[in-house]
């Protein structure tokens, strides 16, 4: 009778531990999945922030912007001065480089004034820092960020600092031909090299993504 029950004891035992890997296994791609899905909901706040940061720091005061250029006659970072103005929430200037914003996400941006544009660079991470954000953001940011301003954007384009043969420059509506790339023709098999090219670990450089307007 003791040898019996110890038998089924150690069957329910097995048992028991079978069931908590499995828990354990689901619990896992639960965690990855919801991490997953936060990372998602981030960066689509994001990209919704520098929409509002390109409608109301750049394009509200271009004229302003432009101003400056002219009074100091010389590029003028604007990161200062947007700052003064009170940024989007959780972005910042940089400390150790005032011509630096970071944004909610920790991302770089240089808002500029030159000539007769404004614009900005951004910068996406050094590869392998974040890969997997890093290539949804930049997909994102292209495709959702940048093409719904094909009317009032010049040109964006995309390169490795480090790397010039990667530049490709798309232009917006009123600046297109047919010897320039159209960001109204913009398409996602066009961005997915780009975004891969800076998301993988055997990339030496940062990635930048520039718009002027």
């Amino acid at each position: 009778m003791f040898f019996k029950k110890s038998s089924e004891y150690g069957r329910s035992m097995i048992e028991m531990l079978g069931v908590l890997a499995i828990v354990g296994i689901l619990s896992v791609g639960a965690i990855a999945g919801f991490q997953k899905a936060m990372m998602k909901h981030k960066i689509n706040k994001l990209t919704e922030q520098y929409t509002f940061f390109i409608q109301e720091y750049l394009l509200l005061y271009r004229k302003d912007w432009l101003k400056l250029y002219k009074e100091k006659q010389q590029d003028v970072p604007l990161a200062p001065y947007m700052a003064a103005m009170g940024l989007p929430a959780g972005w910042k200037i940089k400390s150790t480089d005032s011509q630096f914003l970071l944004d909610s996400l920790g991302y770089s941006v240089i808002p500029f004034s030159k000539r007769s544009y404004i614009g900005f660079d951004f910068f996406i991470r050094q590869a392998g820092e974040n890969s997997n954000s890093d290539y949804e953001l930049c997909r994102q940011f292209l495709l959702n960020v940048i093409k719904p301003f094909e009317n009032d954007i010049h040109h964006v384009s995309l390169y490795q600092p480090n790397n010039s043969s990667t530049s490709t420059i798309w232009y917006g509506i009123p600046y297109c031909d047919a010897e320039r790339k159209c960001l109204a023709n913009l398409k996602l098999e066009e961005v997915l090299p780009f975004c891969q090219r800076c998301s993988t670990t055997d990339n030496s450089g940062r990635c930048v993504i520039a718009a002027q307007f």
